[in-house]
């Protein structure tokens, strides 16, 4: 099947056919900016204003039959990670208020003080397993979730954060199906 991609690149408008099955489409939507994308079938003679023509079925000041890329984003504006702190001294405990606060160390470390700035909340917390339960905007999940890959030390003893779980919903952490008993 052909398909008739138009692009914009530089202010100019540029059309270029494709043979190209649904799943290099899918990939081409995503690594350029396509403005309209139409299903060629014209004799393979024709020139490309004709082809265009016969593509789009109706006139070129019809605005209602261009094609328009629409993105979706996620509609929750927070994600939630379940991470739990590996220390190499197992002795070690840390509160809620020094664990947020080597979070934010770290946080500054990578991104200076655009990152410590970066709003994140510590809704749980338990100081025996050590395992938190954190809140971010859905914008600063990438950069939360690399700052806490790179944590290597507390106190001069090498640490590691596992991240356990991470969704948009709060309700998806309540169960892992990994760590299911049954009786």
């Amino acid at each position: 099947m052909r398909w008739f991609v138009e692009t914009t690149c530089g202010g100019r408008t540029r059309g270029v056919f494709f043979r190209l099955c649904v799943d290099d489409l899918f990939l081409m939507f995503f690594s350029f900016q396509v403005d309209r994308l139409c299903r060629c079938s014209s004799p393979a003679g024709a020139r490309v204003t004709d082809r265009f023509n016969i593509m789009s079925g109706v006139d070129e000041k019809d605005e209602s039959a261009v094609y328009r890329r629409v993105v979706l984003k996620n509609a929750s504006p927070y994600h939630y990670l379940e991470v739990c702190l590996v220390l190499q001294d197992e002795s070690t405990r840390l509160s809620a208020v020094e664990l947020k606060q080597f979070i934010i160390s770290g946080l500054k470390s990578l991104y200076g003080e655009v990152g410590a700035a970066l709003t994140f909340d510590l809704l749980k917390y338990d100081e025996d397993k050590l395992t938190a339960l954190l809140r971010v905007y859905s914008r600063g999940l990438v950069k939360l979730w690399s700052s806490l890959t790179l944590l290597g030390s507390y106190q001069n003893q090498a640490c590691a954060f596992r991240v356990l779980q991470v969704s948009p919903f709060l309700l998806a952490l309540t169960g892992n199906s990994r760590e299911l008993q049954l009786d």
